[in-house]
């Protein structure tokens, strides 16, 4: 039988996952294409079923990223859905600017804060948090995903 506090192992490996190099836009780290528009922090349902793949750029690819990726750690830890009644993901630039690297050279960026909230049938709420340095996005400094380079040459 599966224990709803699992809930906890559920949101932070969601965040481990949605934060990684895989979460990406066009072979390049998502987050350091949003950075720079996250003006205001972005809430995303997580379970909210109705949104679809529109194409149009990275700020709905990370919302829909943030659904996938969620669902699939429920899946992964075998806890129903209908034991959680809501689920947030909350994205937050933090004001200033700070000195971080990129691959190993000195670059200016932003602390991001991704939290996870989720309320259980129980109305137990439970919550995770990750603090990550991201840099603007810069094709320069930046090595895009092998993934995406073997589609553009195949």
């Amino acid at each position: 039988m599966v224990n709803r506090r699992s809930i906890r192992g559920v949101l932070s490996n969601f965040l481990g996952t949605y934060t990684s190099r895989y979460s990406d836009y066009d072979g390049y780290w998502l987050f350091g294409l949003l950075v720079e528009r996250l003006t205001a922090p972005v809430e995303v349902d997580l379970l909210d079923p109705t949104v679809k793949d529109s194409g149009s750029g990275p700020m709905d690819t990370a919302m829909i990223l943030a659904r996938t990726k969620f669902a699939g750690q429920m899946h992964k830890a075998g806890l129903s859905p209908t034991y959680v009644k809501g689920a947030q993901l909350r994205i937050e630039r933090l004001p200033g600017i700070k000195r971080g690297a990129v691959n190993f050279r000195p670059t200016d960026g932003f602390d991001l804060v991704f939290s996870a909230t989720a309320v259980l049938d129980t109305r137990q709420v439970f919550l995770s948090k990750r603090t990550l340095f991201v840099a603007p996005h810069n094709p320069d400094m930046e090595l895009r995903s092998i993934q995406r380079l073997s589609k553009d040459s195949g």
